[in-house]
């Protein structure tokens, strides 16, 4: 007896060769019993009309669909995308961007229902399998990527590269910023479309993109540092003349282009800012100051001492022993400066309650006793009367080796002596004036010999000055980049007297070495006969720092009684490093600066300078140029391709 063949179970929509017809011909089995079969056989009609099930009369329909299985499974992927881009990206279309998902998912599952048998067979088999591995690699690796940029946004940080930090906010702006208690708001008017006029070239169009460029980054930097309390917008004046008449009046809306609006948002305090330069290098400073304005910040005073003989702050920038460059820098940190000079036929004299510091530039004039009475009340914290002033005094003191007796007396009577003569060094005076020096000031890393050597000779606390000496680092190394040399001309050797007060801190900030000090400011070579009163030949100290609490030989005050608040001195031997002809020669402007900024104190008042654009080119020869070209097209690619070609050798 022959075995009858098996039908294998297909897909369901493929039908069986006759309806009711069981497999193995017309042969029927008698039904138990003996019975006859009732069911008529040849009525086919009859009986496939009874055998049809609902899901029959779907079938022609599923096909069809199942037909179009792929260009539907590309729509819903298309519709999925489109979905997710306007839930994620277009709040106004949110609603409809889910019902585009629901239609993407509902078509992919369809058609995934219609071929299960495919589907599942594609997962099961070989290549599915190692498909579905790699969906899962891949979905692993995509999360992972989620995660560490969520991570990332929430903890982020930037770092400039940047030698002179063009691209970053100041210590101090940051501090004012995270201070802030009121919400300020900035708008910046700039024109949509920039008309130039008959006489306009591309040049100026270019520079007014440049500094609304800069307006842009710089508002973004701001309100990274604190975007609850800094809020900027731009505003077209073209077409938002309103806005323009609200803070601006009549003013003819040309003129009002590139202006910047600081005000508090909730209140009617307003400052207007606008260009200072082509390429607007002072924003950051401006901005501060305003916000230092609108909210009612205090501005300290800097003080210069006239009548004496002393350079003036008030000459204009072509006298080249002026201070007027000296004003500017000041200003530009933000502070107010001031002349102070006593009438000579007051009966007392006094500092303003409101200086915050005093500067005595190269003086050429005797110093009263009531005046010099006047400078030691101050230092000391006091006034006329005797009561106390807000904090003890700081002092700037730009000495030449000419400087009257008076005034040397008034230094030696707070610890430093003003010898006669300037330093003469043969490795770091200029070649063709040799009464110039080219001082370089310490750096900020551990301190040098000649530092230790000072410490290891005083009587107080060694950690303490090495503690002072680190603190002293943002005047000479601000952010562990030490100044260049600083340019000084005829500089006056300090020496520092001690009266073993312990409260009496006194460093030197620069050293020179293998140095002379000449006795006679006419002569530019050093006397080294021995037998001719040679010049003293050593170490020299040029600039000095003093931290003390009262006069020389004053005893210390006794220990928690309160009385130990410190005056703070910064002494020089030389003026001209800052005078006009010599500002912006090395960077005795920074050395000048930064100690204002340090003996002031950084508790309302934010000091920053421009930032330098610094332009570093790298110059090579056309073969160098090739090689970087054609390295940086080939190299990579052919790197990737190798090591794509050696992966398929090793897996084929």
């Amino acid at each position: 007896m022959s075995e009858q063949p098996v039908e294998p179970t297909g897909d369901w929509r493929r039908r069986p060769g006759r309806a009711g017809r069981p497999p193995g011909g017309d042969t029927q089995e008698t039904p138990a019993g003996g019975g006859a079969d009732t069911t008529d056989t040849g009525d086919t009609g009859e009986v496939a009309v009874a055998s049809r099930t609902l899901f029959s009369f779907l079938e022609p329909s599923l096909n069809a669909i199942g037909a179009f299985g792929a260009p539907l499974v590309i729509a819903g992927i298309v519709a999925l995308v489109v979905g997710i881009t306007l839930v994620a990206f277009v709040g106004s279309m949110r609603l409809y961007g889910f019902i585009i998902l629901g239609l993407g998912a509902g078509l992919i599952s369809l058609v995934g229902l219609i071929s299960l048998s495919s589907v599942v067979a594609a997962f099961i088999s070989r290549t599915g399998r190692y498909g579905v591995n790699s969906l899962i690699m891949l979905a692993a690796f995509l999360g992972i990527i989620i995660v560490a940029n969520f991570v990332s946004f929430e903890n982020n940080s930037r770092i400039d590269a940047t030698a002179t930090n063009q691209f970053s906010l100041a210590d101090r702006t940051e501090q004012l910023l995270d201070n802030l208690e009121q919400e300020v708001e900035v708008i910046a008017f700039y024109k949509a479309e920039i008309s130039l006029g008959p006489q306009g070239s591309a040049d100026v169009a270019y520079q007014l993109l440049n500094r609304e460029n800069k307006v842009r980054e710089t508002f973004r930097e701001f309100e990274a540092a604190r975007p609850t309390r800094f809020e900027a917008s731009f505003i077209d004046p073209d077409v938002s003349p309103q806005r323009v008449s609200q803070y601006f009046g009549t003013t003819p809306v040309n003129f009002v282009n590139e202006s910047i609006v600081v005000k508090l948002k909730d209140g009617d305090e307003v400052d207007i800012i606008q260009p200072q330069d082509a390429t607007y290098s002072h924003l950051e400073q401006d901005l501060v100051s305003s916000i230092l304005l609108i909210t009612g910040q205090e501005q300290k005073s800097v003080y210069f001492m006239a009548g004496h003989g002393e350079r003036s702050i008030n000459s204009n920038q072509a006298d080249s022993e002026g201070y007027s460059s000296v004003r500017t820098g000041l200003e530009q940190d933000n502070y107010r400066v001031e002349t102070l000079r006593w009438s000579e036929s007051a009966e007392e004299f006094s500092v303003p309650e409101d200086a915050a510091l005093l500067v005595i530039a190269r003086p050429t004039r005797e110093l009263p006793q009531a005046q010099a009475q006047a400078l030691n009340w101050y230092l000391q914290g006091k006034n006329a009367d005797g009561s106390d002033r807000r904090e003890p005094g700081r002092l700037i003191f730009l000495g030449e080796p000419d400087t009257p007796e008076t005034f040397r007396v008034f230094l030696a009577s707070w610890g430093v002596a003003l010898d006669a003569g300037y330093i003469w060094d043969e490795d770091e005076s200029l070649p063709n004036s040799p009464e110039t020096l080219r001082l370089e000031t310490f750096n900020a890393t551990d301190p040098p010999p000649e530092m230790m050597i000072f410490i290891r000779q005083q009587s107080q606390n060694q950690q303490e000055l090495i503690n002072l000496w680190t603190a002293l680092s943002e005047i000479t190394a601000p952010k562990g980049r030490s100044l260049p040399p600083v340019i000084m001309s005829g500089t006056a050797s300090l020496q520092i007297i001690h009266d073993g007060n312990p409260d009496r801190k006194v460093l030197p900030m620069a050293v020179t070495t293998g140095s002379y000090l000449i006795d006679d400011i006419e002569r530019t070579e050093p006397n080294t006969d021995p037998d001719n009163e040679p010049d003293p030949l050593g170490s020299f100290t040029p600039v000095v720092y003093v931290e003390a609490p009262g006069p020389v030989g004053q005893p210390p005050a006794p220990t928690g009684s309160g009385q130990n608040r410190a005056a703070n001195l910064v002494v020089l031997g030389d003026s001209d490093f800052v005078a006009n002809s010599f500002f912006d020669r090395g960077s005795g402007a920074d050395l000048f600066l930064n100690s204002v900024n340090y003996l002031v104190g950084d508790y309302s008042l934010v000091s920053l300078r421009p930032k330098a654009l610094t332009t570093r080119e790298f110059n090579v020869d056309r073969n160098q140029e090739n090689f970087v070209k054609y390295s940086s097209w080939l190299l990579l690619p052919g790197l990737m391709g190798l090591m794509a070609a050696l992966v398929w050798w090793v897996r084929r």
